[in-house]
C-alpha cells in the first residue's frame, strides 16, 4: 500500500500512520472530546405510585374542563340577558300576509318600540324576543313591542292569539291584553286575547302570572286559565280535567259568594277531582272560603301529604295563609328554580304555528 493509502486509512478508522499535523490538532483537541457518562439507576415508581399520578393528573384536567364550561355559561348567560335599549326584535320568518307599522312585510324585518304588528288570515309571523326567547303570532292578530332593554321587555296583544318561550328570570317578559296582564316567570305558553277582555292562557312549562286589578293568579305548567269578557280571570285547572269537573268549577266561581259548602255542583266537583285538580281546590277555598266547612276541604285533605297539615279551625283563624302547607305541597317546579327550565332557552322543535291553530279550535 502507498503511503497515501495509509493516511486516509488513518483519518477513516485511524489505521496506519497519521499524519503529523493531524496527530498534533487531535492532541490540542483532546481535552475537548466527547466522553460517555456512566449510567445511573433511576428508581422507577410503584405501579401504586403511577395510579395516584394518573388519577390526580385526570382530576386536574376535569377541573379545569369545568372550570372552562362554567366560565363559558357565564359569559354566555350574560350575554343572553343584556339587550339595548330600544333596539328592535328580529322578525324570524312570516307566512301570509304580515304588516308592520301598515306597510306589507315582503321579507323578513324588525320590529321596533311603538310599532304595530299585524296578522292576515291564517297568517303566522315568528319574532326573537331579544336574547332571551322566541314568540309566534297567529292570524288575525295584531301586537305591540312596548319596551325593551336589559331585564325588561313589555308588550302588547290588543287581540289575536300568541305562543311565547322564554328562559329568564321571573318578569323579564310580559304581556299586557285589554284584560290585564300576563308576565313570564321561566316558561312557555299560549295566549289568546280578545278585545272585550276574554281570553284564555296555557301553560306548558313553568309558571306564568297574570294581573288583573285586585287579582293575582300563578299559573303553573300543564294549566290552564280563562278570562272572562271584562279580563277577570277565572280558577286555573289542569289541562287533563275532567268535562264535568270544569264545568262544577267555573259554575261554584260564578256563583261567588252565594257558593254554599254543599249542593249538587259541589258534589259533582269532589266526585270529579283528581290529585292534579288540587289547584283549582286551593284557589277555590282560597277566593270562596265559605267552601271549607263542606267536602271540598275533606277532598283536599285526602289528596295532600301527610306532613302538609291543614285543619279548618287555622284556616277560619288565619284565612288564606293557612294554606301554606297545601301549596308548597303542589307537584309543580318552584318558580325561584326557573333556570331548571333549561329546555325553553333552545329554539322549540314543535311548529309553533300548528299549536296555535290547535288552541283556536279547542276554544271553538
Amino acid at each position: 500500500m502507498s503511503d497515501e493509502s495509509n493516511t486516509d486509512d488513518y483519518l477513516w478508522d485511524r489505521r496506519g500512520p497519521g499524519d503529523e499535523e493531524i496527530v498534533r490538532l487531535e492532541r490540542l483537541l483532546a481535552p475537548r472530546a466527547w466522553r460517555p457518562r456512566p449510567r445511573r439507576d433511576v428508581p422507577r415508581p410503584s405501579p401504586a405510585s403511577r395510579s395516584r399520578l394518573h388519577r390526580w393528573r385526570a382530576a386536574v384536567a376535569v377541573a379545569a374542563t369545568l372550570g372552562l364550561c362554567v366560565l363559558g355559561f357565564q359569559a354566555w348567560y350574560v350575554h343572553r340577558l343584556q339587550w339595548p335599549d330600544a333596539q328592535p326584535w328580529r322578525i324570524a320568518a312570516t307566512e301570509g300576509e304580515v304588516t308592520v307599522a301598515g306597510a306589507v312585510l315582503a321579507t323578513n324585518g324588525t320590529l321596533a318600540p311603538g310599532a304595530v304588528l299585524e296578522t292576515g288570515t291564517d297568517a303566522i309571523a315568528r319574532l326573537e324576543v331579544a336574547r332571551i326567547g322566541e314568540l309566534v303570532l297567529g292570524g288575525n292578530s295584531r301586537f305591540t313591542l312596548v319596551e325593551t332593554r336589559d331585564g325588561r321587555h313589555r308588550t302588547r296583544l290588543q287581540r289575536g292569539r300568541l305562543w311565547a318561550r322564554i328562559w329568564a328570570p321571573p318578569g323579564a317578559f310580559g304581556v299586557s291584553t285589554p284584560g290585564g296582564d300576563v308576565y313570564d316567570l321561566g316558561c312557555e305558553f299560549l295566549l289568546e286575547a280578545n278585545e272585550d277582555g276574554s281570553g284564555s292562557l296555557a301553560v306548558r312549562s313553568g309558571w306564568v302570572q297574570v294581573e288583573h286589578l285586585a287579582h293575582e293568579v300563578l299559573v303553573p305548567e300543564g294549566a290552564r286559565v280563562e278570562f272572562g269578557p271584562r279580563g277577570e280571570p277565572g280558577i286555573p285547572y289542569d289541562q287533563g280535567a275532567s268535562a264535568t269537573f270544569v264545568a262544577a268549577l267555573r259554575e261554584l266561581h260564578a256563583q261567588g259568594r252565594r257558593a254554599g259548602p254543599e249542593g249538587a255542583t259541589v258534589q259533582a266537583l269532589v266526585a270529579a277531582a283528581r290529585p292534579r285538580d288540587a289547584i283549582s281546590l286551593l284557589y277555590l277555598l282560597q277566593w270562596h272560603p265559605s267552601l271549607r266547612d263542606g267536602p271540598v276541604f275533606d277532598r283536599l285533605a285526602e289528596m295532600m301529604p301527610a306532613d302538609a297539615r291543614v285543619t279548618r279551625e287555622d284556616l277560619r283563624a288565619r284565612g288564606r295563609d293557612a294554606l301554606a302547607p297545601w301549596w308548597d305541597a303542589l307537584p309543580y317546579p318552584r318558580i325561584k328554580r326557573w333556570w331548571l327550565q333549561w329546555p325553553d332557552a333552545f329554539s322549540a322543535g314543535e311548529d309553533a304555528g300548528t299549536l296555535l291553530r290547535d288552541e283556536s279550535d279547542e276554544a271553538r
